[in-house]
Formats: structure tokens, sequence, C-alpha cells
């Protein structure tokens, strides 16, 4: 039995720009660049070792040079760990062995447009909670909308298409998507589009 063990609401809204790729690479014993500017949907490698662990954390933690690892985050790396850009809260990593030597870095993501364009979908969310075998996708819409819905893995590869140009009604709407039996247990991600715009709802299925 697949099970969503935790979900937690990741609301983004950005304008269509082209994504793209960077890696944060280890010199010494820093990151390069140690801050690093994106957009939604760009696709991002932090570099990581057995030498040189990496952990995300959370704004205190980081300034505090310190190692509790942020309960959401995705905990401590010890190889090249590569995501796609969800959220436009900025995000905060550090190496547990060498953060007192100030080997630490932020990814910080552009917010500009967020509040230039019209909002057609909002109060996104995913239930029951937990969930198993089969999960509702429930969202608002200001007027009548087309929208997508797709499942990705943690790196952005779309595994399937829930739902392509579903015809949503002014107020709410609910989607149906059964969990299908080949997905592995793992990290994913529920993705709602309308245009330009989109927000994504993080899930751990666990069989």
């Amino acid at each position: 039995m697949k099970k969503i063990y935790s979900l937690f609401l990741l609301l983004s809204i950005a304008f269509a720009t082209k994504a793209a790729s960077y890696t944060v690479t280890i010199s010494g014993f820093s990151y390069s660049p140690a801050t690093l500017t994106v957009n939604i949907g760009d696709v991002v490698t932090i570099n990581a070792s057995g030498g040189h662990p990496l952990a995300e954390v959370d704004q205190t933690t980081w300034n505090a040079n310190g190692t509790a690892t942020l309960s959401t985050g995705f905990g401590v790396k010890t190889a090249n760990h590569t995501f796609t850009v969800t959220s436009n809260n900025t995000m905060y990593y550090v190496c547990t062995a060498h953060v007192t030597m100030g080997m630490k870095g932020q990814i910080v993501v552009n917010s500009v447009g967020v509040n230039e364009q019209q909002i057609s979908f909002n109060n996104v969310n995913v239930f029951p909670n937990p969930a198993a075998n089969k999960v509702q996708i429930a969202f608002s819409s200001i007027g009548n909308n087309n929208v997508s819905v797709a499942l990705f893995d943690i790196t952005g590869r779309k595994i399937e298409n829930i739902q392509s140009n579903f015809e949503a009604v002014n107020g709410t709407n609910v989607i149906t998507y059964n969990i299908p039996n080949y997905l592995n247990s793992g990290n994913y991600f529920i993705e709602i589009s309308a245009g330009n715009q989109k927000a994504s709802r993080k899930l751990i299925i666990l069989e």
C-alpha cells in the first residue's frame, strides 16, 4: 500500500521563462557560487561528498553556523543533490563538516512579476493526509480556466500527466488521482498549471 507520509504546500506563481540549469561546486572549503539567484522551474545541482556532507537548514541555523537539518528539507546528502526550484523561498544549506569554517551557501529565488498578473487559481490542497492509493487535488479557480496537473519526481522529470486541459469552473474544483502501483517510495510533487502560472505540492510516497 502506498501512502503519502507528508504533504506541504509550495504555492508559486511566475512568468513563463525558459528553465535554466545551475551547478554549485565545491572549491576548497567553500561553495561556488556561495549565493545563487534562480527562477522557479530552474534545475540546481549542489555538489556533495562523504568529505563534504550537504544539509539543508533554516535561516537561524545558517546564521549560527549550525548543522541541524530543516524538517521539511532534503536532509543530509553525501552525493551531488539535484532538484527543481518550486518555491520562491530562499534556501539555506551548509557543509556539516566544515560550516564553522564558513562553508555554507544560499539560493535566492526571483519573485519579480508575482504581483503583476492575475491569479487564476489558489487554495491548492491534496487530501486526505495521510492517504493510501488515492488522493484528491482541490483548488479554487477564479473564472473558468484550462488547468493541467502532472506528477514530477524530485529532479523535475515528469512521471505522468494526471490531467491535461482540465476545464476548471469558477469556484472549487476537485481532481481525483489514483496513485499507480509502479511508483517507488520517494519524493515527488504534484504540479498544477494554468497558462504561465503554477502551484506545486510536494509529497513523499511510501509503500
